[in-house]
């Protein structure tokens, strides 16, 4: 009957010491003195002076620095077009003609007007000058008829006849000399109707406004065109000057404020692979352009020109071949990339742009609207040190750090991932080696 009881005993003093080798695994696991993970591997690098060139880069369409669109002040059927797409014009070359023949109908009905108002107003000089000789031939018979009145040879009767000639006489020449100042603006509002007129008909050949090249053509002989006297007008073709061509893009808002004129840039067009071409920004919108980007987000762009210098193409007898001389090798619409440099700073102290991140906070994410600070990882003996850090200007590989870092310090600088969601302040790491870069660089190149 004794038995039993020691095996219980034995029993629970088994149970007991499992719980606590248990225990003091797990205490182990929790301190990672055993089976804990495997320290991470990092790139790092230095922190060293370099010059750092901050830019804003776009895509953006070529355009003419100048282009001219033609529309007709006249309306009618074009039955004459001496020109055609690509053909280089001068000033004052014929473009085309409209059928001159309402506006040539219209032009002798105003000649016509005007002979009239112009007979109607000598006429009207002419009767000015009946009475203003009868005024003077009844004022001598008054004067007479009154002085023989005082002598008593002539009756009242006689006398106030003789007045009431003379006032009628007098208010025949006012009335005459209104006439003739009527008829006078008639024949002025004759001769602006006949200027229109001539002017119209001169109108119904179209000439060109600049020297350049045609760019667009949009009608055919036979069309009818409305003329910019009724309405906006039909917009008949386009006259650009290819000799200087320049870039329209779109700069988001955000990045605006860094742009100014005269910042250098350098673009790269499509149709042109393997070249780069110069210029400088020459106009920046200040009104915005709004576009709706889904039901309530909306995206602010302002619209900036960029000049592309010649001296960037004209040198090259490649791009240059076949092209005729004082033009450029664009074409209105090509597309292009463009790189506006809007900072430059040399020997400021940097690291490569990945090495930066947000601080994590135990109850956010890591994000600046959050107010998370920037936060580099300073490496030094095994352990790795989180650091808050004060940036200015970066370009597509390093940023400048204004505070919080030395020369010479060693910062963690890659993977992004681990830096961006594993390192912590005080964490074991070890610098990658040669061989597993090489596995990274391999395994970046067939994601590409």
């Amino acid at each position: 009957m004794a038995q039993p009881p020691k095996k219980s005993k034995w029993i629970q003093r088994s149970v007991l010491i499992l719980g606590i080798i248990l225990g003091l695994v797990l205490i182990a696991r929790w301190q990672g003195w055993i089976g804990g993970k495997n320290e991470v591997s990092v790139e790092v690098e230095k922190v060293m002076p370099r010059t750092l060139i901050s830019s804003v880069t776009e895509s953006g369409s070529i355009q003419p620095d100048i282009e001219v669109p033609v529309s007709p002040d006249v309306s009618g059927e074009v039955v004459e077009l001496y020109v055609k797409e690509g053909d280089s014009v001068t000033s004052g070359q014929l473009l085309l003609a409209i059928r001159p023949d309402s506006y040539q109908a219209a032009l002798e009905q105003s000649e016509a007007s005007l002979n009239t108002a112009q007979a109607d107003y000598a006429q009207a000089k002419a009767n000015l000058e009946q009475a203003h000789s009868n005024i003077l031939q009844d004022s001598v018979n008054y004067e007479r008829n009154l002085k023989l009145f005082k002598d008593k040879v002539i009756s009242l009767m006689e006398l106030e006849a003789s007045e009431l000639k003379f006032k009628i006489s007098k208010s025949q020449f006012l009335a005459g000399n209104q006439t003739v100042n009527a008829a006078f603006y008639r024949v002025k509002s004759a001769e602006a109707s006949l200027r229109q007129s001539k002017d119209n008909l001169r109108k119904t050949n179209i000439y060109a406004s600049m020297s350049g090249i045609i760019t667009m053509l949009k009608v055919e002989v036979g069309q009818r065109v409305v003329g910019t006297a009724q309405m906006a007008g039909t917009e008949i073709m386009k006259i650009a000057d290819l000799s200087k061509m320049e870039v329209a893009v779109e700069i988001n808002e955000n990045d605006i404020v860094n742009v100014h004129i005269g910042d250098s840039a350098t673009v790269e067009v499509d149709a042109f692979p393997d070249h780069k071409f110069y210029g400088y920004v020459s106009e920046i919108a200040y009104s915005a352009t709004v576009q709706s980007a889904g039901s309530t987000d909306q995206i602010t762009n302002f619209k900036v020109i960029l000049f592309i210098n010649p001296e960037s193409y004209l040198s090259n007898e490649k791009i240059m071949r076949n092209i005729p001389k004082n033009q450029s090798p664009f074409r209105p619409g090509m597309s292009s990339q463009v790189q506006i440099f809007t900072d430059r700073k040399e020997n400021v102290k940097s690291i490569p742009i990945q090495a930066v991140t947000l601080e994590r906070n135990e109850n956010s994410t890591a994000s600046a609207e959050n107010g998370n600070k920037e936060v580099v990882f300073i490496y030094k003996d095994g352990i790795v040190k989180s650091t808050p850090v004060k940036t200015g200007i970066s370009d597509d590989q390093h940023i400048e750090i204004l505070e919080g870092l030395t020369e010479d310090q060693e910062v963690v600088i890659g993977p992004y991932r681990i830096i961006s969601k594993e390192l912590t302040d005080g964490m074991k790491v070890k610098i990658m080696s040669q061989d597993e870069k090489e596995k990274k660089k391999s395994s970046m190149e067939s994601d590409k």
